[in-house]
């Protein structure tokens, strides 16, 4: 418990960081529109070292806690031929390609639930009262890929909020299916420019 509540505070230190409590909201806040994206992304492009936080798995009915990890990884973020960001790390079996996330406002914690685990440790409200401003008035890229392990097929899916020039912060979702049972993972994840 302790553990959980001393990572919440240092992920809310280090977007705090970012986002001083002023009456302006963070400059991060006017990228939430393609266009807006379009013309800082390159800006994006470069080494990131990730780090994942604690979450949850699921299998079959089991809700089990899934620790944070102690490593720290790069990925290396590259612009594609097309203009997209596209994220290649070294253990990775595919690159990510990171798109615009043209959906719905994202809610972690509603979607959490949906998938019967509990939010994550820094949800989207949490976000959006750190930043002072609403996550659709943040940059957000969908990263989608696969990895084959063990013969198991693993779809993973990271939703990314650009926070500021040297910050992300979202979700690594993953979903497979293992001896006939559903298994998926939640994780909250901070990338830092590296």
């Amino acid at each position: 418990m302790f553990k959980a509540l001393s990572l919440t505070c240092c992920i809310a230190t280090a977007l705090l960081a970012m986002s001083p409590a002023q009456a302006e909201p963070n400059v991060a806040c006017d990228y939430g529109s393609q266009k807006a994206w379009d013309k800082i992304s390159l800006m994006y492009v470069g080494p990131w070292q990730i780090a994942h936080h604690a979450g949850y798995v699921i299998s079959g009915p089991m809700t089990i806690p899934f620790p944070a990890s102690g490593d720290v990884e790069t990925m290396q973020i590259e612009m594609s031929p097309d203009g997209g960001l596209v994220g290649t790390h070294p253990e990775a079996q595919h690159p990510i390609p990171f798109v615009w996330a043209d959906e719905p406002p994202w809610s972690f914690e509603a979607d959490a639930s949906k998938d019967g685990v509990p939010a994550p440790m820094l949800s989207s409200s949490d976000v959006e009262m750190l930043m002072g401003c609403g996550v659709e008035n943040l940059a957000r890229l969908v990263g989608r890929t696969q990895a084959t392990l063990d013969g198991v097929t693993l779809d993973m899916t990271m939703r990314l909020m650009v926070v500021g020039p040297d910050q992300m912060y979202g979700i690594f979702h993953t979903s497979s299916v293992a001896n006939g049972i559903p298994v998926k993972s939640w994780r909250a994840v901070t990338l830092t420019r590296g």
